[in-house]
C-alpha cells in the first residue's frame, strides 16, 4: 500500500529542508509553509554579552552580520539549532533538551550569574526564557531579529489535495503551526477533513492545539527534527501508516 503524502507546515525557509528529507525517504511531500521568517536586518553587537542563548535557528538565519558575535558561547534550545549555530561558524555551542525551560536551566548549571546573556530571537517568542534567567539573577538582552508572517491560505496543492477523499500525513513544527494550519483548514471551508488526517507533532506543546480539537496525533519522542523525521519514517512503513 502506498503511504499517504506528508503535507508540511513547517515555517519556511526550513520548510524546504524538511521537504527534502521527507522526499529523501521515497515518500510525496506537499509543501504548506504556515509562515514565512522575515529579517529585521538590524547590526547585532556583543556589548558586554558573555553567551548567547538562541531559542530558534531562525534566529542564526536572521543575522546579516554575525562575525561580530562568534567568539561568544552559544546556548541553544534543540540539536537542530544548536547544529546551525556550528555551520554558522560558533565554536562553542550546548545544546539544551528542546524548550525554553530546559535551556533555561542548562546556561544556570553553566555560566555564572554574573555572565551576561544576549538572547537572539524572534518577535513571537514560545516561553519568556529572558524571564526565567532573570529569576535566577542573570541580566538578559533579548534582541529581536526576526519576525514571522502569516501565510495567508492553503498552498495550492494542500487545497487540491485536501479536497478529495485521500488521507495524509501532516508534520507540525510548533503549537503556533499547529493552530495556524486548522486557521487556514477552517478558511477553507475544508474542516471535514482534518478527521482523516494523521498529525506527526515535534514535541508535547506543539501537539496541545492538536489534542484540543480531538484529531489524531503522534508525537516525536524527543523535541526535535530527527526525532520527528523518525516518527514519520515508523509511521510510513508497511502496515504503519493510517
Amino acid at each position: 500500500m502506498t503511504s499517504p503524502p506528508v503535507i508540511v507546515t513547517r515555517t519556511q525557509p526550513g520548510n524546504t529542508r524538511t521537504v527534502r528529507a521527507v522526499r529523501a525517504m521515497g515518500l510525496k511531500a506537499i509543501a504548506c509553509p504556515v509562515s514565512q521568517v522575515v529579517r529585521t536586518r538590524a547590526r547585532i553587537e556583543p556589548g558586554p554579552a558573555g553567551a548567547i542563548a538562541l531559542t530558534s535557528a531562525n534566529a542564526l538565519r536572521a543575522l546579516t552580520e554575525p562575525a561580530s558575535l562568534l567568539h561568544l558561547p552559544v546556548f541553544t534550545v534543540g540539536e537542530g539549532t544548536a547544529r546551525a549555530a556550528r555551520e554558522a561558524g560558533f565554536a562553542s555551542v550546548t545544546s539544551a533538551g528542546g524548550d525554553a525551560e530546559e535551556l533555561a536551566r542548562l546556561i544556570a548549571a553553566s555560566l555564572s550569574a554574573r555572565t551576561p546573556v544576549l538572547h537572539l530571537s524572534g518577535e513571537d517568542r514560545a516561553g519568556d526564557l529572558a524571564g526565567m534567567l532573570e529569576v535566577l539573577g542573570y541580566a538578559v538582552t533579548t534582541r529581536t531579529v526576526y519576525r514571522t508572517r502569516l501565510a495567508r491560505g492553503l498552498t495550492t496543492r494542500t487545497r487540491t489535495h485536501l479536497s478529495g477523499d485521500d488521507p495524509a500525513i501532516v508534520l507540525i513544527h510548533s503549537a503556533r503551526g499547529a493552530e495556524r494550519f486548522v486557521t487556514l483548514v477552517d478558511e477553507a471551508q475544508l474542516s471535514a477533513t482534518l478527521a482523516r488526517l494523521t498529525f506527526i507533532a515535534i514535541s508535547e506543546r506543539a501537539a496541545v492545539p492538536l489534542h484540543a480539537k480531538g484529531l489524531r496525533v503522534i508525537t516525536a519522542t524527543q523535541p526535535g527534527e530527527e526525532s520527528l523525521l523518525h516518527a514519520l519514517r515508523e509511521l510510513a512503513k508497511p502496515g504503519g501508516a493510517p
